[in-house]
């Protein structure tokens, strides 16, 4: 194995279970050969093949699940928290087919990958989201007219803000305007579970189009730069990501953001994601989106749940630190008999029924037990039912609570 690391890297040959797919996508290619050049496909004179192609296989070995739920799962609930508080809100959208993102990054493969630098998953950053919104207001959105309406300019520099720049008034150049930031905060999109990563190819077929199509002045004569489909393409692998779930968060910068304004660019973003879609190759259906609006309800209760938990939660501690508080002020030995009925095996049983077969089993004598009995007495008499010294039962040897009273009262007479 050939990396272009340190010689006592100690690198794993294969990702750990719980590893970063996309820190080992990135760093550790290591499909080289001796002189770092990419592994080809060699084949024998039978055409067996003895050795894959170094970024087909890559990228092949890498076409798994990448994340982990639980970590997704905070991660999801924490941005929606956060969007939440800030005024805004979010909305969960799936794709139709595949989604690329990150393609033009630097790769040994020749095509990169957008991965989330904790998460290990593929994302669409936020910056992403804005401009993809951006886009769909600045080109798209008929309803706000003409290229250069009035309307549109305005919504574009409310909503994502602009540079400073010089006003012109009449044609004349006058003071410059200050920058300013735009109405509202685009949060990364985040996949909801772990994805499926899939190895797809591309093939193109442009030749030199690209790079020197520009300088062509014969096409006859210049035939490899022209684009046809006589060229012999190379096939260019890359990874795909299998029709994710994506949440995406907006927040308006100032919390008296009316909500029709909210609700607006999420329907930007709803259209957006809808006819031109999310990421690369977007022109052959990648990253075309619909909104999860059951998926989206599913995780607005999920957090309302954790809400009430964690509100419960902190309840709970409230309580147990003013009952400690109060045990604090009593003596050690009814301090003592608290922390023993808090401790008992089943929780159900009732304080007085554990006391009681705690003193039948012998462990109080002498004066623990007399003391253990007025406790039990004080309590007893508080406790609706429970002190009956006397019994209107048919079978008074069938009631249990006279029969309790009777066993104290016997104790207490005993000491």
């Amino acid at each position: 194995m050939n990396l272009p690391l340190y010689r006592d890297h100690q690198a794993p040959s294969t990702l750990p279970e719980t590893g970063h797919r996309g820190l080992w996508y990135e760093r550790f290619f290591d499909r080289y050969d001796v002189d770092w050049t990419v592994l080809k496909e060699k084949k024998d004179s039978k055409g067996k093949r003895l050795q894959r192609e170094g970024k087909a296989s890559w990228v092949e070995d890498n076409a798994k699940l990448a994340g982990q739920g639980d970590t997704l799962d905070l991660a999801v609930q924490r941005q929606l928290a956060l969007a939440t508080t800030l005024g805004g809100r979010g909305a969960v959208f799936q794709a139709d087919w595949h989604f690329a993102t990150g393609l033009g990054l630097p790769h040994p493969v020749e095509n990169g990958f957008a991965w989330h630098p904790t998460l290990g998953v593929p994302y669409l950053a936020g910056s992403a989201v804005k401009g993809l919104v951006r886009a769909w207001v600045e080109v798209w959105d008929e309803s706000l007219g003409d290229a250069n309406s009035k309307p549109r300019q305005q919504r574009l520099e409310h909503w994502f803000g602009f540079a400073d720049q010089p006003v012109s008034v009449d044609g004349q150049v006058g003071e410059r305007r200050a920058s300013q930031a735009g109405a509202f905060l685009f949060f990364d999109a985040l996949p909801l579970k772990p994805v499926c990563l899939r190895a797809d190819v591309m093939t193109p077929h442009l030749g030199k189009w690209y790079e020197q199509g520009g300088e062509i002045e014969d096409w006859r004569h210049e035939p490899d730069k022209v684009p046809a489909d006589w060229h012999a393409p190379v096939p260019v692998p890359f990874l795909v990501v299998d029709k994710p779930s994506l949440l995406f968060s907006i927040a308006p910068r100032c919390p008296d953001c009316p909500k029709e304004e909210l609700d607006a660019v999420f329907k930007a973003l709803k259209q957006a994601l809808q006819w031109l879609g999310a990421g690369a190759k977007t022109a052959v259906g990648y990253g075309l989106m619909q909104e999860d609006e059951k998926a989206t309800s599913d995780l607005y209760q999920d957090q309302e749940r954790r809400e009430q938990q964690h509100k419960q939660a902190a309840e709970d501690r409230r309580q147990e630190a003013e009952r400690q508080a109060q045990r604090a002020n009593l003596d050690p030995f009814e301090r003592a008999l608290l922390e023993l009925i808090d401790a008992r095996p089943n929780p159900q049983q009732s304080e007085i029924a554990y006391l009681i077969a705690e003193v039948k089993n012998g462990r109080w004598q002498g004066q623990e037990k007399q003391d253990v009995a007025r406790w039990l007495q004080a309590r007893m008499q508080t406790t609706k039912g429970q002190w009956k010294p006397e019994s209107k039962a048919k079978k008074p040897e069938k009631d249990r609570e006279h029969q309790n009273t009777l066993l104290v009262m016997q104790w207490l007479k005993d000491g």
